[in-house]
């Protein structure tokens, strides 16, 4: 993951509940956008390389959101955060594509392959 492009887009209802992880990235020099769950998400904040989607708190995703996120196969990783129990959800959720699935207690570990792949990417420039 570049440091110049890319990043880190948080999609969550309650974006402060990642607030430690959010600072962890941060600190590892990975741009983090956490929209607020009120405002337009139309473009997803650009052209993230990884889209973190909150199962635990919510994510506020319309069927349009989820269209537009699954037209994004190949541009953007979507990882679903949750808490371990994943159950069929009745919700617009439900029809999500996601490449990966992360506990939300275990971000540690996400982002030390999210810093891992930043630093392959900064490699194989030189």
């Amino acid at each position: 993951m570049s440091a110049c492009r890319g990043g880190i887009l948080l999609l969550s209802a309650r974006p402060e509940a990642h607030r430690e992880m959010v600072h962890a990235c941060r600190l590892n020099g990975i741009r983090v956008h956490a929209p607020h769950p009120q405002a337009p998400r139309l473009a997803f904040g650009g052209h993230p390389e990884v889209i973190l989607v909150d199962l635990v708190h919510g994510a506020g995703l319309t069927r349009e959101m989820v269209a537009a996120l699954n037209r994004r196969r190949g541009r953007a990783m979507v990882v679903a955060l949750h808490e371990g129990v994943l159950r069929p959800r009745p919700d617009e959720a439900s029809e999500l594509v996601v490449e990966g699935f992360c506990r939300c207690s275990e971000w540690p570990a996400l982002l030390r392959a999210l810093v891992g792949h930043q630093g392959a990417a900064a490699s194989q420039l030189h």
